[in-house]
């Protein structure tokens, strides 16, 4: 059955492969060498377009356009041979550059990009089978582009039709003679036995698989999409039933998505966590301190009593300019809410330790009424509030922040940190946690708020809880963002008195 679809497509002369058929009118080193221009061309505007947004070393794209500079080097050395040759045709046909242009494509079709050519690791079982000179092998899969911030795994595969039944051929397997009765994907010691065996995509998708089963974002395995340009579903049964090995194991498959209309700009392509941003955010105590701090709104001229860590802060903010790039964005207008415990804590630092200038941005900040007693309105507080920043306060900004309290919405946490409406992981997690943490994380994850923070340490602590202890695959700790930078106040001089 097989041989004979093989047949048929050969006797149609398949679209996908009329590249391969036509090389030596079509598929010349000058209209590769243009092609690969073209695409380099592309990602150095896009690597100008991330400089531009401050998000160069948040999407790792370094390694793919390497890729993509060593094939033009190739092509180059091929243009000086002789293009009708036997060999020269070969080498043509072998170029990567068909399956990296099918990448960037495939990815300008995505949103939130992360990264190209990311490998992922997972551990094989502790059985025999699994061992290499005496110790346990490690296994990786190599996924093309990391989308939907990281949610998402995508795999490129440019094999034609015509490839694929060949390879089914050599694989011995027939139509209807599927091997979803055993589910490989879920039994690590097969997949040692017979990873030389079997239709290649098929043995990506399953070890594409396993390595999400290794991975969690945001409490979730990655899902896994499958690109298949070169093939079109529906049209060969034995191509049908690939197509249909590969789903079974959880990923989605998309055949030939030429049609697809690739959006004009980059836009769409940045990182974008607050996507997935709750309508009211929680704000930790890190994030308040950050909001007023002298550090986050200009220039700030480093004294020699100055700490090392705040002229660290100072130098990243002459770079990345945490309100105007990061926070302000994330926060748009969504309402802002922080617990009694944050908004105690972090008026205390202020008064402490603030400047006049960190103390009257505070006073906007919680809406504090003005001299003359009155509560002043939104637009007021903003309008304030560009007084006392360097930076241009985004009209939408939705101050101030209100202080709710563990009564709010029907939040009960007792002190001993059980929660209802939560797994039972919870339990877990406020044990580990400090007062004022547990305030703030566990009102987040309580209320179904999304919460703002900078403090990484604990934001950890509550994932490695929540794996350690969950109780289903259903579980999942509190929605956290974490900004990528803390800002301190600027502090006294040790002798100043206010």
């Amino acid at each position: 059955m097989i041989h004979k679809s093989i047949h048929q497509l050969s006797t149609m002369g398949d679209a996908n492969d009329d590249v391969v058929h036509s090389a030596r009118e079509n598929m010349l080193v000058e209209d590769l060498l243009r092609n690969c221009h073209n695409l380099l061309h592309e990602l150095e505007e896009f690597r100008t377009f991330l400089t531009q947004h401050k998000k160069e070393h948040t999407v790792e794209i370094r390694q793919f356009r390497n890729s993509v500079q060593s094939e033009l080097k190739s092509l180059e050395k091929l243009s000086t041979a002789d293009a009708t040759s036997d060999r020269t045709i070969h080498t043509l046909r072998s170029s990567n550059l068909p399956f990296y242009t099918a990448v960037w494509a495939a990815a300008k079709r995505s949103s939130g990009l992360m990264a190209f050519n990311k490998r992922f690791y997972w551990d094989l079982d502790s059985s025999n089978k699994s061992k290499r000179n005496g110790q346990f092998r490690r296994r990786s899969a190599l996924v093309d582009i990391v989308t939907q911030n990281g949610e998402e795994w995508v795999k490129v595969s440019t094999v034609t039709e015509t490839r694929l039944l060949f390879e089914m051929a050599k694989a011995g397997w027939e139509y209807g003679d599927s091997s979803s009765d055993t589910d490989h994907a879920d039994d690590d010691s097969s997949e040692v036995d017979s990873e030389d065996e079997g239709v290649t995509l098929v043995k990506l998708a399953e070890e594409l698989k396993r390595a999400s089963m290794a991975v969690r974002v945001r409490y979730r395995h990655p899902k896994v999409r499958f690109v298949l340009p070169k093939i079109r579903e529906g049209q060969t049964p034995e191509i049908d039933e690939i197509i249909a090995e590969i789903r079974k194991t959880g990923a989605t498959v998309q055949c030939h998505p030429h049609d697809h209309e690739t959006p004009p700009t980059f836009q769409h392509l940045l990182p974008n966590p607050s996507s997935t941003f709750t309508p009211t955010l929680n704000i930790d105590c890190t994030i308040l301190l950050a909001l007023v701090s002298d550090l986050s709104h200009g220039h700030i001229k480093p004294e020699p009593w100055f700490h090392r860590a705040i002229v660290r802060q100072i130098e990243r903010e002459a770079h990345d300019q945490l309100l105007p790039s990061s926070l302000w964005p994330a926060l748009g207008s969504r309402a802002l809410v922080c617990t009694a415990e944050a908004a105690k804590r972090m008026r205390e630092i202020v008064d402490l330790i603030g400047t006049p200038a960190e103390k009257a941005r505070t006073r906007l900040l919680m809406g504090d009424v003005d001299e003359r007693g009155m509560t002043m309105t939104r637009a007021e507080l903003v309008n304030a509030f560009r007084k006392l920043t360097e930076y241009e306060v985004p009209e939408e900004w939705n101050l101030p922040i209100r202080v709710v309290d563990k009564d709010d919405l029907s939040v009960n946490i007792d002190e001993g940190g059980r929660i209802e409406n939560l797994p039972a992981v919870a339990e877990k997690v406020a044990e580990r946690l400090t007062a004022i943490n547990r305030s703030v994380f566990m009102y987040g994850w309580a209320s179904g708020r999304t919460t703002i923070s900078s403090n990484r340490t604990v934001a950890k602590l509550i994932e490695g809880v929540v794996e350690e202890y969950r109780e289903s695959e259903d579980d999942k700790g509190p929605d956290v963002w974490l900004c990528a930078t803390a800002r301190s106040l600027v502090g006294k001089e040790k002798g100043r008195r206010d």
